[in-house]
């Protein structure tokens, strides 16, 4: 097994370490020992077995023959002001100060705050405080979508700051002081963000990935502090936050969240007789009349797709899926009002913002109901259109469906429910 060199800032080298030990089926990037996430092959090139890594391979391959090389983490004081264009509500100010406190003490925090209360805005003074104060901030989530979405408002924010950004394909970088990115991009670090901020830690593939959360450890310094932001915590959740909550009740704008309607239906029973059910197409009809938009959500990709061959008689209809090419033009389209009607699956139940929206959710029975929260949580996001509506089409009542209404019901009365 060959070594790789690791260097400093200065090319001094710091220690010497393979990519992948191929005796211990340890990876040294991820920190990956399941052996049945190592493929190894015979490399003609080097004349011999060489094993890499299959749970890391997104980001590049680390293998047992590639050197790895690193630069020692520094950190740097800056000027970090920035721009807010409305006031914080009494509410957002005090999770500021709660966010504020636990970057100085090191502390971790779960601010558990309901869909469109301004979660983004809340962590602006936490992460100012961080980079006057020289500490390494990163602002990460699981989902691309999530990170665009981030880094355009933190750039729009904090106008002069340098602020890498990073996902699959995408590198933007600087001097990783000041890092938005996927939670996969946190491999590349090992102790060296004194502050994590994490957007949606419950979002498929984060939620039920021990390496993934293992990255977020391992890239926070021996003192740092993680905060988790999310509408739906789970108890993992609260146990890394040792118990340091703050709770948002209410969106910053001052409306309630939308209730469903619940409307009992069999989409794919007469998807299989060639038409569309009527109720689907009813409601499609009736949010065409009244000028809105709407996202149309399916359990499955061949669902998504049988329906949208039977919607001929509708304009400005589109289907996107997480394997889907113009993915991200599409969603810019639905923005501009060139799409009226977007099929998709749960990969926009969160970190999309459309006005004049409302929202189906075909064959409701098979989503749980964080999801269906999250899913819900998209209509009334503007305070230019704080209300919608939302139509759950089912076969039946679920427990999920009652846990979701439910619990929006308690955020619209002011309580939190976890």
């Amino acid at each position: 097994m060959e070594d790789a060199m690791y260097f400093d800032s200065k090319g001094d080298i710091l220690y010497k370490e393979s990519g992948v030990d191929s005796v211990k089926n340890l990876c040294h990037r991820c920190l990956n020992d399941d052996k049945t996430l190592f493929y190894e092959f015979h490399s003609p090139l080097h004349q011999k077995k060489v094993k890499y890594c299959l749970n890391c391979i997104g980001i590049g391959r680390s293998d047992s023959v590639t050197p790895l090389i690193a630069t020692e983490s520094a950190s740097r004081r800056e000027e970090c002001g920035y721009k807010l264009h409305f006031e914080l509500t009494e509410i957002q100010k005090a999770a500021s100060r709660k966010v504020v406190e636990a970057v100085r003490e090191k502390e971790n925090l779960l601010l558990h705050a309901v869909t469109g209360a301004g979660k983004t805005e809340i962590i602006f003074e936490g992460i100012k405080y961080a980079r006057e104060n020289g500490l390494n901030v990163a602002v990460v989530s699981p989902r691309i979508d999530v990170v665009k979405e981030l880094h355009l408002r933190l750039s729009g924010a904090f106008r002069k700051a340098r602020i890498d950004l990073m996902f699959a394909g995408v590198k933007v970088k600087f001097e990783h002081h000041f890092t938005v990115c996927t939670v996969h991009q946190l491999y590349n670090f090992t102790d060296h963000f004194d502050c994590i901020i994490v957007d949606e830690f419950d979002a498929f593939p984060l939620a039920g990935d021990t390496h993934l959360q293992g990255a977020v450890r391992k890239s926070l310094t021996a003192r740092g502090s993680i905060i988790i932001m999310t509408a739906t915590p789970t108890r993992k959740m609260l146990k890394l936050a040792g118990g340091n909550v703050f709770q948002i009740a209410r969106r910053y704008h001052g409306h309630d969240l939308a209730i469903p309607e619940i409307h009992y239906a069999n989409v794919r029973k007469a998807m299989e007789k060639g038409r569309l059910d009527a109720k689907l197409e009813r409601l499609l009809d009736g949010i065409m009349t009244h000028g809105r938009k709407v996202l149309v959500f399916f359990p499955e990709i061949k669902m998504m797709h049988e329906v949208h061959g039977l919607m001929g008689d509708f304009d400005g209809v589109e289907a996107v899926y997480s394997g889907d090419a113009a993915r991200y033009v599409k969603v810019q389209r639905m923005r501009e009002g060139d799409i009226r009607i977007l099929l998709t699956t749960t990969i926009l139940e969160r970190g999309v913002t459309f006005r004049d929206l409302d929202v189906i959710v075909v064959h409701t029975e098979y989503f749980p109901a964080d999801t269906l929260i999250q899913i819900c949580g998209r209509v009334g996001r503007k305070p230019q259109d704080p209300t919608g509506n939302v139509h759950f089409l089912t076969l039946y009542n679920t427990h999920h469906i009652r846990a979701a209404i439910r619990k929006i019901k308690a955020f619209n009365s002011g309580r939190t429910v976890l």
